[in-house]
């Protein structure tokens, strides 16, 4: 069997050389010895590459690219696909794990200096790579057609629009129509699958050869050609399989543990990897409260809107984008690595990476003057790295650079510890300056889909206040049933034994009445067009309301309204002020009056917003209080305080429940998984141990 299998590679080995690139890009390639952590994230980058190439063609099974479907398709994914949110999640990580590798892979390129000659070229193709990547991510973007992806591209294209001249023409050939539509969705979903990834995975290829063809280079910035023992192989180095391959095990198994830990446990990352806006369908009439693209753009974004001029802004913007691709000609030092630059190059790298890190954290903020004044220092400091490069990197004072590569260089742990806290510092402290959120202060609940009893509760709740108006589209009435441990008979009826439909609704489907089943979405009894026609607008669906407001935001709405005359149904609402909506559960907490007064905190009081110029109650903290403070019941209702908050609780956990019903068994397999990726890193640590046992 196994001369077979030789007698097949060698026939063909000689029709196609694979033996031949094997040896030069894996078996007899020498890599140096000394490669350490920062070296990992370009294996890491391959990895999210596999992971994204693999999801993206498993998602596009499923997925359909119209404005009218193409949220719905989504969803159907997360929820009537086997284990299609594992892949929805991993695609959405992927994205975000990609940049992050991808920017501490050229954060080791500024350290070490692995732009400068000879290896030009890979910095080029490297540069490249990374704005295919972002031109991947940004047409991946809109395509779950959500609120933020709509008007995050609505923002994105039109800056092509300050271009004097051609700028509407270029927007409109963009769009492929005059507004962002189902046209623009169905030609970002070609560039997405099949345009991109070909000329992303044709420069990663270019990128590999031109790094082998001239070798990697080290912390030292030594070239290890130089010193060769008798059989022409470099004394500094070994060979990248299979030393390297088990090496990196180890960090793929690390990394691993990280991506599936924020898959199963915090797959939004709290908004900054999924946005709570994107859970709403796009809207081209409703303008989410704050527009900003997504984390891994938002420095960029930051030095557009730090230039108040549109095209000057856009033309910073793009400057910010295409700067790093000449700075192998910028780095005038005799040497490569910042272990032996002088102290300039070490003080002016800490100010840059401080300053990329605080306008990435501004771009995902709203605009003060503060914000904006901070956002041009640090625009100042970022150009400012690139354009005094050739000036400190002339004079300096460096180090010599040794003969051979050293395995106990660098800073150590404990320096590489305290660089870390002053980056921070330097980070945190400016951005504590420009001025803390002023949200609005909530009520914190933990939702517990295990508790049958509270889903049930709240789904009768749903059932007898809240389906008249809004749906619950998405879901679907037989797994509800299934999951919150109610008898489908019970749950949809069955007139043959006589048992009432108690939480299926049996009325109007389309024009044809009583035409429900059991297996069909949760559809509501009100026409979008008839809702309109009553109350201006249709009320929102509710199956991710949960998830694009959160938990907390909802119960503390439900528990908020108070009687305000002066609105057409006589209540506000604190938590979403001027609120359209009636107050449905009045029969149960009865009118409730705002008492303001008990609001103060000791060390807070009245402050003007910034914003909006009115007067809001701030704590000791700064965060802004309820106006409220404490409700007086003035109309008793049919339920005590505490019982009213007990059924808004079971409400809001249904609620929850209907906005991710696959959130216990993502929790639940993600312990699984993160057990059986430790076990696999033993197996890493231990194969690796071995092989290097003998390397010094």
């Amino acid at each position: 069997m196994i001369n077979m299998l030789v007698g097949l590679r060698d026939w063909v080995d000689e029709r196609l050389p694979i033996m031949r690139a094997w040896n030069t890009h894996m078996g007899q390639y020498y890599a140096p010895k000394n490669f350490n952590f920062w070296y990992f994230f370009g294996v890491l980058s391959l990895v999210v590459l596999v992971n994204q190439l693999l999801t993206g063609i498993w998602l596009t099974m499923s997925y359909t690219p119209s404005a009218e479907e193409a949220f719905k398709s989504v969803e159907y994914i997360m929820r009537d696909v086997d284990y299609g949110w594992i892949i929805r999640y991993m695609h959405s990580t992927g994205a975000s794990a990609f940049f992050v590798v991808v920017y501490l892979h050229m954060f080791r390129a500024l350290l070490y200096g692995s732009y400068k000659k000879p290896r030009e070229l890979i910095w080029l193709f490297g540069m490249l790579i990374f704005v295919a990547l972002m031109a991947e991510a940004f047409v991946g973007y809109v395509l779950p057609w959500g609120q933020m992806s709509y008007w995050g591209a609505q923002v994105i294209i039109s800056l092509f629009g300050a271009i004097p001249v051609v700028g509407e023409d270029i927007v409109q050939w963009i769009r492929g129509d005059f507004l962002i539509s189902g046209i623009t969705l169905n030609r970002f979903f070609a560039l997405h699958v099949v345009a991109l990834p070909i000329v992303l995975l044709g420069l990663v290829v270019l990128h590999l050869l031109a790094l082998h063809e001239v070798g990697s280079n080290n912390p030292d910035g030594v070239d290890i050609k130089k010193n060769k023992d008798e059989n022409g192989i470099p004394v500094d180095g070994v060979a990248f399989h299979p030393y390297y391959t088990v090496h990196d095990l180890q960090a793929i198994a690390v990394f691993l543990a990280a991506f599936a830990g924020i898959i199963f446990f915090a797959p939004e990352m709290y908004g900054y990897f999924l946005e709570y806006a994107n859970f709403e369908i796009a809207n081209s009439l409703k303008t989410p409260d704050h527009i900003a693209p997504v984390w891994y753009f938002t420095p960029f974004y930051s030095v557009l809107r730090a230039v108040p001029d549109k095209l000057l802004g856009f033309i910073a913007f793009a400057a910010s984008v295409a700067i790093p691709f000449v700075l192998p000609w910028l780095d005038r030092s005799p040497v490569k690595s910042i272990r032996y630059k002088g102290m300039a190059s070490k003080v002016m790298l800490v100010l840059f990476i401080a300053s990329f890190i605080i306008l990435g954290v501004l771009g995902v903020k709203s605009p003060t003057p503060e914000r904006t004044l901070l956002a041009q220092i640090c625009t100042v400091i970022y150009f400012g790295f690139f354009i005094g490069m050739p000036i400190w990197t002339s004079i300096e004072k460096v180090k010599p650079v040794p003969e051979r590569v050293t395995m106990n260089g660098g800073m150590g742990f404990w320096k590489s510890v305290g660089v870390a806290i002053l980056i921070g510092a330097l980070t945190i402290i400016p951005l504590e300056a420009v001025g803390a959120e002023t949200d609005v202060q909530l009520d914190h609940i933990s939702v517990d889909a295990n508790d049958k009893a509270s889903l049930q509760t709240g789904a009768m709740l749903y059932m007898n206040y809240c389906m008249a108006c809004h749906s619950l589209k998405y879901a679907r009435y037989e797994r509800t049933a299934n999951d919150i441990g109610v008898p489908t008979e019970l749950f949809a009826g069955d007139l043959n034994k006589g048992i009432k439909a108690n939480l299926k609704f049996e009325g109007m489907s389309g024009e044809i009445e009583g035409t429900n089943k059991i297996g069909d979405l949760m559809e509501n009894s009100m026409p979008a067009d008839m809702a309109k026609r009553w109350f201006g607008a249709a009320p929102p669906d509710l199956t991710l309301i949960a998830r694009s407001r959160n938990p907390d935001w909802l119960y503390t709405y439900l528990r908020s309204f108070h009687k305000d005359p002066s609105r057409p149904y006589g209540v506000n609402n604190t938590v979403f002020k001027d609120v359209g909506m009636p107050h449905v559960l009045l029969e149960l907490q009865g009118l409730t009056e705002c008492a303001p007064g008990s609001a103060l905190a000791a060390n807070g009081g009245i402050k003007r917003d910034e914003l909006t110029g009115e007067e809001v109650l701030f704590d000791e903290e700064g965060h802004a209080l309820n106006p409220c403070g404490r409700f007086n019941v003035i109309e008793e209702g049919s339920m005590s305080s505490e019982e009213y908050d007990k059924a808004v609780y079971d409400l809001v956990n249904f609620l929850a429940y209907v906005a991710e019903p696959m959130a216990e068994d993502r929790k639940r397999l993600g312990i699984y998984v993160l057990l059986f990726i430790a076990l696999f890193f033993v197996f890493a640590y231990l194969l690796n141990r071995e092989y290097w046992k003998d390397i010094h």
